[in-house]
């Protein structure tokens, strides 16, 4: 049998520029045993990003001042260390579902949302990522 290991407290790079709904999933996100650094817009996002290596996963708003979540999603295409990302709108038409996609989304979801339903696919999607990424340890 096989198990992997995976850390207690992933780390989330959360970019929502509606303060009320970034307090609150910075609390229910935290409440549900993560790690939470958050930012206001796209261009405080694109800063953070420099130091992707620490996160396990990005949530971000589509619709941002400076720079908007897709932009600086397509910004990352690159980037081998950039980790997955989780797309919130508002605006939730195909072509932005299409355009997240196309610049590597794990998913999108639209607003308003179920918070169950993201915490769920935020662990899915940690969870998913860990076990492609992490070595697999033997048990003895």
């Amino acid at each position: 049998m096989e198990a992997v290991c995976l850390d207690t407290h992933p780390q989330i790079l959360l970019a929502e520029d509606d303060l009320e709904l970034r307090e609150l999933l910075i609390l229910i996100l935290s409440r549900a045993g993560y790690q939470v650094t958050s930012c206001d817009n796209g261009l405080q996002l694109l800063g953070q990003l420099e130091h992707a290596d620490q996160y396990d996963l990005v949530i971000s708003d589509v619709r941002m001042p400076a720079l908007t979540g897709l932009e600086v999603l397509e910004s990352q295409i690159d980037n081998p260390c950039c980790p997955p990302f989780i797309c919130m709108t508002a605006f939730g038409d195909e072509a932005t579902h299409a355009a997240a996609r196309r610049f590597g989304a794990s998913a999108t979801i639209d607003k308003p949302f179920d918070l169950d339903e993201m915490i769920e696919l935020v662990h899915s999607t940690c969870l998913r990522t860990r076990a492609e990424n992490l070595p697999v340890r033997s048990r003895s």
